[in-house]
C-alpha cells in the first residue's frame, strides 16, 4: 500500500463525526467510544498511514469514510479492511488473539507476534486449532509492525560473492561493506564510514577456496581383451579431492580438468597367435649348504626373442609347461667350524695382562664366510681371553727395609738400611733401576752432644767461704739429672 495525504473519518448515520471530518484531522493517536464500543486511532508518523479498530460489537450503524485532501490527496487512495459479522446462533469453537510479544528489534522497526489459540465457547477451555478451522472461527492476525528507536551507525556486511578460482591457490571472492543507519521507522540509510566507530572496517576481500585441485586417478589395467593378436586394456579414471580431510574423495568428472585427462584404454599385443617356443636355461646347482632345489628359466618366446606369457607357448602338441624345479642332483655337506681372528695386543705395556680375539661359529660358502649359531659347530669353542706378559716399557722401583738402630746413643753414629730394584713381581732387577736415584743406604744418627757426667760424692770445705753456695749448687743440680 501507498501512503497518502487522505484521511479516515469516523461517523453515524446523522452525519455526525465522531473522528475527523468537520474541517478537523487527528494529528496524534485516539480511543473513540462510538456505537457501545471503543474505536482505537493510529496514525504512523513516518508515513501517514493510518489504522482504524475496534473489537465491537457495534449498537448501531457506523460509517467509516475517507476525506479526501485537496492539494496533496490521491483519488487512487486504497483501505484493507476486515469485520466480523454477528452469526444467529452460538458457535461452539473461537479464535482468541492471546497477547503481542515485545518488538523483535531494541532498535529500527521490527514486528510483533502473537499466538491465537482455539477454546470451547462453553467453558473457555483451550481446544484443537483444528476445530476452530473446520467451524470457520476467524483467526486474528498474528503479526504487526513495531517501532523503537534509531539505531547506532554499523557496518553493512553483503553476502561473500562466489570465490574466483574452485581450487588451487590464488582464489578470492569480494563483498559489499558501508556504514548505514537503521532508523525507527524501518529507513536504511548510508552514512560515512567515520559514524561506524565500534570497530575497524570489515574485510572486503579474502582468499577462498585454497586447497589442492582435484586429480585424475586411474586404477590397475585390466587383462588384454585378446589372447594373441592385438587388442586391448582398460581402467577406470576417476576424479578424486586431493583437499585435506578427503583425500581420495570420488567426485564429479567436471571437478578436474579435461585437459589432463589420462587415458582410460591402450592397446595391447599377448603375442602371434602361432610360432611360440618354450626356451630353458641351464640347471642353477646347489652350491651351498642346506640348498634343497636346483631351478632354471622357463621362457615363451617367439623367433625374433620377444617374450611372452608362458601360456602362450601351450598347443595341441606342448600340453605342460617345462618344471623350473627339481631336486639337488647333489647336497652339498655342511661343514661348521671355529674361525678366530687374531689376538689383541697385551692389555698393559708392563707386567701381567691379557690379550683377547673374536671366535665365531662359521662356514665358508662360495668363496665366503657365513657366521652361524655356536651350537651348529661341534668341536670345543677356542679361548677367547688369555694371559700375557709385556716387558717392552718396564722400569724397576726400588723399596727400602726400615732403617737400623743408632750406633750411638749420642754425640754422633750411623744407621744403616737394604735399599733393592724390584720389578713388578716384587724379585730384584738391579739393571732397571736408575743408580742416580738411588736412595741412601746409610745415614748419621744422635748428633746431639753427650751430657757432663758429674761425681756421686760431694765435698765440703767449712774455711772456703762459697762452701754453702757450691753445696746448693750441687743439690740442685742432682735434683734435675733425677
Amino acid at each position: 500500500m501507498r501512503p497518502t495525504l487522505n484521511s479516515l473519518a469516523l461517523k453515524n448515520s446523522s452525519d455526525y463525526f465522531f473522528l475527523n471530518g468537520n474541517y478537523q484531522i487527528e494529528v496524534l493517536d485516539k480511543d473513540v467510544e462510538v456505537a457501545g464500543t471503543r474505536f482505537k486511532y493510529e496514525k504512523q508518523k513516518t508515513d501517514s498511514t493510518e489504522r482504524l479498530t475496534a473489537k465491537g460489537p457495534l449498537e448501531e450503524e457506523v460509517t467509516v469514510a475517507l476525506l479526501f485532501q485537496r492539494g496533496g490527496g490521491s483519488k487512487d487512495s486504497a483501505i484493507k479492511y476486515e469485520f466480523s459479522v454477528p452469526i444467529e446462533q452460538d458457535v461452539p469453537y473461537l479464535y482468541k488473539p492471546g497477547e503481542w510479544s515485545s518488538c523483535s528489534v531494541t532498535c529500527g522497526k521490527g514486528v510483533q507476534t502473537r499466538t491465537p489459540y482455539c477454546v470451547d465457547t462453553t467453558n473457555q477451555n483451550r481446544v484443537s486449532d483444528d476445530l476452530c478451522d473446520e467451524n470457520n472461527s476467524t483467526k486474528p492476525e498474528v503479526e504487526k509492525p513495531c517501532e523503537t528507536v534509531d539505531c547506532e551507525a554499523e557496518w553493512y556486511e553483503g553476502e561473500w560473492e562466489e570465490c574466483s578460482q574452485t581450487c588451487g591457490n590464488q582464489g578470492f571472492q569480494y563483498r559489499v561493506v558501508y556504514c548505514h543507519k537503521v532508523y525507527k521507522d524501518g529507513r536504511r540509510m548510508t552514512v560515512d564510514d567515520d559514524n561506524c566507530t565500534e570497530s575497524g572496517r570489515p574485510e572486503v576481500k579474502q582468499s577462498c577456496n585454497r586447497f589442492h585441485c582435484p586429480e585424475w586417478q586411474a586404477g590397475p589395467w585390466s587383462a588384454c581383451s585378446e589372447k594373441c593378436g592385438d587388442a586391448k586394456q582398460y581402467r577406470s579414471v576417476t576424479c578424486r579431492s586431493e583437499k585435506e580431510g578427503e583425500e581420495g574423495k570420488l567426485l564429479p568428472a567436471d571437478r578436474c580438468n579435461e585437459t589432463e585427462k589420462i587415458s582410460s584404454e591402450r592397446d595391447c599385443n599377448l603375442g602371434p597367435c602361432e610360432g611360440l617356443t618354450f626356451f630353458t636355461s641351464e640347471w642353477k646347482l646347489c652350491e651351498k649348504c642346506n640348498d634343497t632345489e636346483e631351478t632354471r628359466n622357463v621362457t615363451c618366446k617367439d623367433k625374433t626373442g620377444r617374450q611372452y606369457q608362458l601360456e602362450k607357448c601351450l598347443n595341441e602338441n606342448t600340453t605342460n609347461v617345462p618344471i623350473d624345479t627339481r631336486a639337488c642332483a647333489t647336497v652339498q655337506p655342511c661343514n661348521y667350524e671355529w674361525h678366530a681372528s687374531e689376538w689383541s695386543k697385551c692389555s698393559t705395556e708392563c707386567g701381567h695382562g691379557h690379550k683377547t680375539r673374536r671366535v665365531n661359529c662359521a662356514i665358508a660358502e662360495l668363496g665366503q664366510i657365513k657366521v652361524v649359531d655356536e651350537g651348529l659347530c661341534q668341536a670345543e669353542k677356542p679361548e677367547t681371553k688369555t694371559n700375557c706378559t709385556n716387558e717392552e716399557k718396564c722400569t724397576g722401583t726400588y723399596f727400602s727395609s726400615p732403617w737400623t738402630n743408632c750406633t750411638e746413643k749420642c754425640g754422633g753414629g750411623t744407621q744403616n738400611r737394604f735399599v733393592v730394584c724390584l720389578n713388578y713381581d716384587r724379585q730384584p732387577v738391579p739393571e732397571w733401576c736408575d743408580e742416580s736415584e738411588k736412595p741412601d743406604e746409610e745415614q748419621e744418627c744422635n748428633t746431639d752432644p753427650c751430657p757432663s757426667k758429674l761425681l756421686k760424692n760431694s765435698c765440703s770445705y767449712s774455711t772456703y767461704p762459697g762452701y754453702a753456695k757450691l753445696k746448693m749448687s750441687i743439690s740442685i743440680l742432682k735434683k734435675n739429672s733425677k
